[in-house]
C-alpha cells in the first residue's frame, strides 16, 4: 500500500519529505487555515496519522500481505498554533519491535503504539499524537 495515495492525503497535498529527517510534510497552503489563521488541528491530525501508517508499514513491512492494520485509538496534543510547512517524525512507543512481531506470530494480533510528532520550518513542535494500531493476522 501507498499511504500517499489515499485519495483524503492526496486532497491535502500531503507528501514524503524533502528533508531526511522526517517522513512526510504538508506544505503551506492557505485552504489548510483555521479562524486563527493557523494550520487546522484536522490537516495537522492528518499528517500525523499518514504519519503513523507509513512508520507502521516500513517497520513491518514483510507481513504487509499477512496482516490488516486499523487504527484503535488516537490521543494528541497541540503544543504550538502552526504555521507554515509541517514536518512529521514517528517512532515505536513504548513497545519492541520483537515483542510485536511475536505476538502477530503467536496470537495472530498485536496493538502497535506509535508516536508522532509534527514541527514547523523552525523545528519548533506543534503537535505531538499517539496511535495505537490493532494489527490482526488476515
Amino acid at each position: 500500500m501507498n499511504i500517499l495515495s489515499v485519495p483524503f492525503h492526496q486532497l491535502l497535498n500531503i507528501e514524503k519529505s524533502v528533508n531526511p529527517n522526517y517522513i512526510f510534510q504538508l506544505n503551506e497552503n492557505p485552504q489548510l487555515l483555521n479562524h486563527l489563521n493557523t494550520i487546522h488541528a484536522c490537516a495537522q491530525l492528518t499528517l500525523a496519522e499518514a504519519t503513523s501508517g507509513e512508520f507502521l508499514l516500513n517497520q513491518f513491512y514483510k507481513l504487509r500481505n499477512d496482516v490488516v492494520p486499523v487504527i484503535r485509538k488516537t490521543e494528541v496534543k497541540y503544543q504550538k498554533p502552526a504555521n507554515g510547512s509541517l514536518f512529521s517524525k514517528a517512532q515505536l512507543h513504548a513497545v519492541r519491535k520483537e515483542d510485536v512481531l511475536a505476538d502477530i506470530m503467536n496470537k495472530g494480533r498485536a496493538i502497535v503504539p506509535i508516536k508522532v510528532e509534527l514541527f514547523n520550518s523552525e523545528n519548533k513542535r506543534a503537535l505531538v499524537a499517539l496511535f495505537d494500531w490493532f494489527v490482526a493476522k488476515k
